[in-house]
């Protein structure tokens, strides 16, 4: 309150001083000009000072000067407030300069709330024009401080950027799954940028549900395949191991019971059995097990994350 007192006081001074310049200044002017000029001043004055102010700052202007050109006093503080108020009431200029003072001393719920009311009267295109809620919750998502602005216009920028790359990586996955699992009956709900263009346009058939359940279904696609690239080693290994391995060899080629030709040895026929089970094996043949065994882990992955 003392530091208001004192800004009043300092303001008061200086108007003192500049209405003094006036009176000495324009000495030879006819007395209703000098009022006029006096009374410009005034309004300039008090167009600096809050309206729950301006009596007190006139009454405390009023003790500088005892008289007025003389004769006249400083009286009618009042009125001359009211005529002031009135006319700066009326200027949007005005207010608007006075409502960005006082948003220093505002909450951030009060001005959120102003910037709703101003943008729903078509006076702000952005920065509040969401509701309170749904900023709170962005601003806690993104992890910004609550005293911070969200600028619209930015935001716009990155929706945009946000919906060209999910439908980007969005086909890319769906091609690589149709290559995985050319069987599987999980198919693709079609681009994301259609249904989230009718979810931003405020259609009513696509609710906030069907969004977040195509971003499920991709982000579940997308994690099944990766996961399933770094098990596909092993499962290729598995298979191998099963079959090449050089025990599994011997049991294969001892359960066809065939004895060793005479003068012959068991591993003339090992050698026989891994190379009769290692010749369709080529380049080709071993890429479609691996991506076979990619695809096969990856549909049990999404089989989980579907039901």
């Amino acid at each position: 309150m003392n530091q208001v007192n004192d800004e009043r006081s300092r303001h008061v001074v200086a108007t003192a001083n500049r209405l003094r310049m006036v009176q000495v200044g324009f000495a030879d002017e006819a007395a209703p000009a000098r009022r006029q000029y006096l009374s410009e001043e005034l309004k300039q004055a008090l167009a600096k000072v809050l309206p729950t102010e301006r009596a007190a700052f006139l009454e405390e202007l009023r003790s500088n000067f005892p008289t007025w050109d003389q004769q006249v006093e400083l009286g009618n503080q009042q009125a001359a407030a009211s005529q002031t108020d009135l006319a700066e009431l009326r200027d949007p200029s005005f207010l608007v300069t006075r409502l960005i003072e006082l948003s220093a001393h505002l909450t951030v719920d009060q001005r959120t709330v102003l910037a709703h009311r101003l943008a729903e009267a078509g006076l702000s295109s952005g920065g509040g024009d969401w509701p309170l809620e749904a900023d709170r919750a962005f601003k806690q998502k993104m992890q910004i401080p609550e005293d911070k602005r969200v600028d619209a216009a930015r935001l716009m920028d990155l929706a945009g950027m946000l919906t060209d790359f999910v439908n980007s990586i969005q086909q890319v996955a769906w091609n690589t799954w149709r290559t995985l699992a050319p069987r599987s009956t999980l198919r693709n709900p079609g681009r994301f940028s259609l249904t989230a263009a009718k979810f931003a346009g405020n259609d009513q058939n696509v609710p906030r549900g069907q969004i977040a359940q195509e971003l499920d279904l991709l982000r579940g696609l997308i994690a099944s395949v990766i996961a399933s690239v770094g098990q596909a080693g092993k499962q290729f290994a598995r298979k191998h191991l099963g079959t090449f391995a050089p025990a599994s060899i011997q049991q294969a080629a001892q359960s066809e019971g065939n004895p060793p030709l005479v003068g012959s040895r068991w591993d003339t026929y090992y050698w026989r059995k891994y190379d009769e089970l290692a010749k369709p094996l080529d380049e080709a043949a071993i890429d479609a097990e691996i991506m076979q065994a990619i695809g096969t882990y990856a549909e049990s992955l999404m089989k989980g994350l579907t039901r």
